[in-house]
Parts: structure tokens; C-alpha cells; sequence
């Protein structure tokens, strides 16, 4: 039988049972920050109840998509630096955001043996056979999971490499012991050489700390066998990191995020101009669909890069290339205010009035209150009666809005601030910006948000745009 119990949600409560946490008594004015939640899942392999913690990224509640999933083992020291340096990354557009699973440890040195004969961990076998179904039942998810460990956790990284390579695609092993386990670099080259015809589609992140011994001569053995199989096979993306500098404890501070920005290495494009300039538009979408197939699941073209590499064809007066790129950002994006702002603006340049009337109209139709379209519409001179007006609701007007939206529970708070309204998740803060007198765009968030009201005016939900969540008001 599964059991499963919610975690109070605050740090505080996350913190129950982990080591090193103080719980102090909440303060009147408090607000409790989530990180997680706490659960527990009856194991048929360890013959035992086992505790696994889940941190949901910012956009979970307020979104239909699936989410790739890092594993953390040393959960009870890693999940909280983990999880915020996954959403770190996320929001600076470096990977895509995660789903976080923590897994504490219950009796370390028993669980995360790496010596053991082949098909008896029962730790692994939790994992891959009971924990990871259930997160794929329980959460949305992608077909694609990363495995961090530290230290003797980091030897468990690579067993589990060898012993259930499907499991895993990316691996972030930070200062592997392996002075506990010297001859697991042969046992990974022997497993390599057996499988000559096995692609392992994986990639493989090792950082090493300031010591010197065997965990070092470790980690330079196994790198010579793993650089050789990326080499030949092209089937294994392997990096090794040097910390001389960097003590065994801090190692992950810096791995988790080196280690993220490696398996995804490709996700965020530094100069997409630089990418167009070498064939295009071809060059753009070869790049994601080589993206697409490593990762195993979609990646579209982010309108950023489009939206980047339209600016410098622009700046260069390269007009129809910028038009060609703007088309397609529309195409991908029809309802982007944005890209409609940037092919009137481009039309203007181009001298074609026509186009830009047509695409200026569309852009304030969608946002009537988008500074940019409406600083274009006084340079130009433009009579501002053929386009949208600016939409103004009142306070009494925006009241009718505010409150707890969610299926069985709230997930999005609204709450009217003067003239404005902010919608908040358990960790985030959106800013709504009226379009229409039921519609906001929330420009953090990405789309829209649209309300649905009775007959009678009262409103009975939302719906956020661009596939999102639907969600009812439940006060």
C-alpha cells in the first residue's frame, strides 16, 4: 500500500526530520516560502517506507506543459540548492525549467553501494521501478531524467550508468569517492567495451574537488575511458571539471550548476545571429531539431531567437532576410504582439504603409496598451481613432477578479492592489495587465490570462493562454 503525505508548506516544515534544520515559530506578519513537498512511498524493494521530497518549477501550476526530471540523491543536503539553482537557470533561459526530485537518505553507505553484484541493488531498483513510475503518474513529465550525486553518491551516479543505462540520460557526478570503490573506472571501461553497439545517447558531467589521492586518480582514469567512447561512438557527451581550489563540501555549489548547463548544453543560443549567419533560417532549425532528438522530445525555435537574430538584420538593413525572420516568428507565434510590433516597425523602414497599417492594427488589437505599438503610432503620425483603444478598468471594475483559482485547491491568487492586479503562485509574483475587460496579459508569465464569468457577471474561473492551465474560482 502507498503512503503519501503532504509536507506543511513552509521550509520550516520541509526541514522536519532533515538534519542541520532549526524550526523557529512563524511570526505573526510571516509568509511561509515553499521550496517542496515531502512525501512517502512504500517500498517493495527495500522492504521499507522511503521518504522522497518534489519541487514543481514556477510555472507548474499555471501550465499544461511536461517537465524533464533531476534526481538529487543526498537529498536531504542537496534538494533545496538544487531546486533553486535549476529554477535559477530556467529563468535566465539556460535549460529548460525542471521538475526536482530529492531522494534522503535512509542508510546511505547500505543504499548507495556501488560495489554491488550486477542486478542486486535493491536502491536501484526503488528508483527505477517504483519512485520513477510514480512521478511519472503523479506529475507531468518528459522522457528525460538527470542523476546527481556527490561524493559516495556520485559512485551510485555511474553504477547506475552501467547497471540501468536506460534510466538515465544525463549525469552530474560531483567528487566521486573513489577511494571507497577503485576499480569502478575499469568496471564503467569494461561495460563500455561490451556495448560497442548500444548507443547511449547520455551525457556525462564529473567534477573533481581539491583533493589528491585516489578519488583524483579515479576520476582521470575513467575520464580517459569515457573521453575515448565520446570520441569514437559519438554516442556519449563527456566533460571533466577540475576544482583545485574547491574543498569537498562546497563541490556542488558550483557542479549543479556547471553540471545542468552542460546537459543542456545547446538550449540557450548566446548569439542566435551568429547561428543565422552560418545558412539561415536552415542553420536555426537544424540546430533545434539536432536539440530535439538528443533530448527526445520537442524543442521549438524560441521566439528570442528569432526575435534576436530579426534585430541585427534590422540594424544592418538587411530587410528581406528581417522579413522572412519575422514572418516566421509570426507563424510560430500568431498572436504575439511582439512580433506584429516588429514587422510594422519593419514595414515603416521598408516603406510599406500598407503592411505596416495592417500589422500595427493587429498588435494593439491583441495588447491595446503596448507602449511600443503605441510610441510607433505617434512617431509615425497616425491617426490614432483607426486603431484599438487603450483599455482603463477601474478599481470596482477589477474587484470582481481578485481571489483563490485552483481544481480542488488554489494554485493562483489574485489580489487587486489600487488600479492594478497581481496574480501569485506559491513562489512567484505576476503582474496582469488589462487587454480587454476580461482579459490580462501576464508579461512574466509569457501569456495571457482569460476570465470566465456567468450570466450574471460573476466569475467562475480562468484560463491562461498558449495550451495553459484552466483553472476554477474557488473563492
Amino acid at each position: 500500500m502507498r503512503l503519501r503525505s503532504a509536507l506543511l508548506s513552509s521550509v520550516a516544515a520541509l526541514a522536519l526530520g532533515l538534519p542541520g534544520f532549526h524550526v523557529h515559530a512563524q511570526t505573526a506578519t510571516g509568509t511561509p516560502v515553499v521550496v517542496g513537498q515531502r512525501w512517502q512511498l512504500r517500498s517493495q524493494s527495500m522492504g521499507d517506507v522511503r521518504p522522497y521530497l518534489v519541487h514543481r518549477p514556477a510555472s507548474y501550476d499555471i501550465s499544461n506543459a511536461r517537465y524533464p526530471v533531476l534526481v538529487v540523491l543526498d537529498g536531504e543536503s542537496l534538494f533545496q540548492h538544487a531546486s533553486a539553482t535549476a529554477d535559477l537557470l530556467a529563468a535566465a533561459g539556460k535549460i529548460p525549467p525542471l521538475l526536482v526530485v530529492g531522494i534522503p537518505n535512509v542508510d546511505r553507505f547500505r543504499d548507495l553501494d556501488s560495489t554491488a553484484a550486477p542486478g542486486t541493488s535493491a536502491f536501484l531498483k526503488f528508483i527505477r521501478d517504483e519512485l520513477l513510475p510514480t512521478i511519472d503518474r503523479d506529475y507531468r513529465t518528459r522522457p528525460y531524467r538527470i542523476l546527481a550525486g556527490h561524493s559516495y553518491a556520485g559512485l551510485f551516479a555511474l553504477y547506475s550508468l552501467i547497471e540501468a543505462p536506460e534510466t538515465f540520460r544525463g549525469y552530474v557526478v560531483m567528487a566521486a569517492a573513489f577511494g571507497d570503490n577503485p576499480e569502478l573506472p575499469k568496471t564503467v571501461a569494461a561495460f563500455l567495451a561490451a556495448h560497442q553497439d548500444r548507443k547511449l545517447n547520455a551525457a556525462l558531467y564529473l567534477a573533481t574537488d581539491n583533493g589528491t589521492g585516489k578519488n583524483l586518480t579515479g576520476a582521470w582514469e575513467l575520464s580517459s575511458y569515457l573521453q575515448d567512447r565520446a570520441a569514437r561512438l559519438l554516442d556519449l557527451r563527456f566533460t571533466l571539471r577540475t576544482n583545485p581550489n574547491e574543498s569537498h563540501a562546497a563541490v556542488p555549489l558550483r557542479s549543479v550548476d556547471e553540471g545542468l548547463r552542460f546537459v543542456f548544453d545547446g538550449w540557450d543560443v548566446a548569439d542566435p545571429f551568429a547561428l543565422y549567419e552560418q545558412g539561415g533560417l536552415t542553420a536555426i532549425d537544424k540546430h533545434y531539431a539536432e536539440l530535439s532528438a538528443r533530448l527526445g522530445f520537442p524543442v521549438p525555435v524560441p521566439d528570442e531567437v528569432l526575435f534576436g537574430t530579426f534585430g541585427q538584420l534590422e540594424r544592418f538593413k538587411r530587410f528581406p532576410e528581417a522579413e522572412q525572420v519575422i514572418n516566421r516568428a509570426l507563424a510560430a507565434s500568431p498572436e504575439s504582439s511582439t512580433a506584429l510590433y516588429y514587422a510594422a516597425r519593419l514595414y515603416a523602414q521598408m516603406g510599406n504603409q500598407p503592411l505596416m497599417m495592417e500589422r500595427l492594427q493587429q498588435a494593439l488589437l491583441l495588447s491595446p496598451n503596448d507602449p511600443a505599438s503605441r510610441s510607433l503610432v505617434e512617431y509615425m503620425k497616425l491617426d490614432a481613432s483607426q486603431f484599438a483603444s487603450p483599455v482603463r478598468l477601474a478599481a470596482k471594475d477589477l474587484a470582481k477578479f481578485a481571489g483563490g483559482y485552483g481544481e480542488s485547491a488554489v494554485v493562483f491568487q489574485i489580489e487587486q492592489r489600487g488600479d492594478d492586479l497581481r496574480g501569485k503562485t506559491a513562489d512567484q509574483e505576476y503582474e496582469l495587465n488589462a487587454l480587454s475587460p476580461t482579459k490580462f496579459a501576464c508579461s512574466e508569465c509569457g501569456v495571457t490570462v482569460s476570465f470566465q464569468l456567468d450570466a450574471r457577471g460573476k466569475v467562475t474561473g480562468l484560463e491562461f493562454g498558449n495550451g495553459g492551465a484552466k483553472l476554477a474560482k474557488l473563492r
